[in-house]
């Protein structure tokens, strides 16, 4: 049987698009997984919810979107000695079987130093998914995140540098992926991914998962255009 797979990502990466292409190899994503208006995120509900109670007992359950405190992923840690871990073990146990199985929350930078204490780590791969800063200031702006391309840079950068700190102290089998080749060069990019996971994912499958042309930038001049009037606007709002 395969191993399980943890996608750790800073969010608005195009997670949500691997982590519905993974599945189609035959991993377990949730009995029920959280949906936007627009996309499902395929990561399970349960997983989700025992996220927010950990955030919430970091004290860190809306801070984390803005700022990176390297304090409260060391204490995330910690919070397996002093809360109820009935419910987490519970989780874990009820995962254990559906295996092989996929967990994705962008909220798992802050949250793994936890988790990875239930869990067998002989039994886990980690794909770390990222996306270039262009690509991602683009989508956050047409979000009507504001920010600047210096923050999301050094915002993204810093969880990143937190994710492989993670993955190289727990010694974990780890493949990294950027969303931008698995779109402008998808042959090349799944045959990466299936010699790591040890699946047989197609071309196929891709398209099936993925709504978009392939084989070019998923935001391109237009985007960006409107992303920079965006910016420039609520710029100019904030100089009045």
């Amino acid at each position: 049987m395969n191993k399980n797979i943890i996608i750790l990502t800073s969010g608005l990466s195009g997670s949500s698009v691997v982590a519905n292409l993974i599945s189609k190899a035959g991993y377990w994503t949730g009995d029920s997984t959280c949906k936007k208006n627009d996309y499902d995120t395929h990561e399970n509900c349960q997983l989700v919810f025992l996220n927010d109670m950990l955030l919430k007992h970091l004290g860190y359950d809306t801070a984390y979107r803005s700022i990176v405190r390297l304090g409260k992923v060391s204490e995330a840690g910690h919070l397996f000695d002093t809360i109820d871990l009935l419910p987490f073990k519970q989780f874990v146990s009820e995962c254990g079987q559906s295996e092989p199985w996929l967990w994705k929350d962008p909220r798992l930078w802050i949250t793994m130093p936890f988790w990875i204490r239930l869990l067998d780590k002989e039994n886990v791969l980690v794909v770390v998914v990222d996306r270039s800063v262009q690509q991602r200031w683009i989508s956050e702006l047409l979000r009507r995140n504001i920010q600047s391309f210096s923050y999301c840079k050094h915002y993204n950068d810093a969880i990143n540098r937190l994710i492989r700190q993670f993955v190289a102290d727990h010694q974990l089998p780890c493949c990294e992926l950027l969303f931008d080749d698995l779109i402008e060069r998808p042959e090349a990019t799944l045959d990466s991914v299936n010699a790591f996971l040890g699946c047989m994912l197609t071309l196929d499958d891709l398209q099936g998962v993925y709504n978009k042309p392939l084989y070019m930038k998923t935001r391109g001049l237009k985007h960006l255009g409107l992303a920079l009037l965006i910016y420039m606007k609520n710029y100019w709002v904030r100089l009045k």
